[in-house]
């Protein structure tokens, strides 16, 4: 198989390999007919989103697009894709983190680590 016939990392695949470079764990979750990346949370029986504990949501949107959908199950090829980030207190409160562009997933790494690391003491 050629490259131009192989087939596309899905953005699962894409950022959680950049998030594993940077020791931070991922695992995809799904709801509705969309998915995301639970991002700085061990995926366990006895852990989850909704228990209280400090996470990220990362997803791929077409904000300018007439389609409703967050995906990280597809690859994200769209001309106006986006990489959004949305993180998740202790309390449950959600709070847009950042949004860029597919190719500046770096930068969206950058913010998730710093908002994941707490801050000194």
């Amino acid at each position: 198989m050629n490259s131009s016939t192989a087939p596309l990392d899905t953005a699962a695949q894409i950022a959680t390999q950049a998030l594993a470079e940077r020791g931070i764990p991922s695992y995809t979750d799904d709801d509705a007919g969309n998915s995301w990346l639970v991002v700085g949370l061990p995926q366990s029986a006895d852990t989850s989103p909704s228990k209280g504990v400090r996470h990220v949501v990362l997803y791929v949107v077409d904000p300018f697009g007439d389609q409703d959908e967050v995906m990280v199950d597809r690859a994200p090829t769209g001309p106006s894709d986006h990489w959004c980030a949305v993180s998740v207190d202790n309390k449950g409160v959600q709070r847009p983190l950042i949004a860029r562009p597919i190719p500046q997933l770096a930068a969206c790494i950058e913010a998730i680590a710093n908002w994941l690391t707490p801050p000194p003491v």
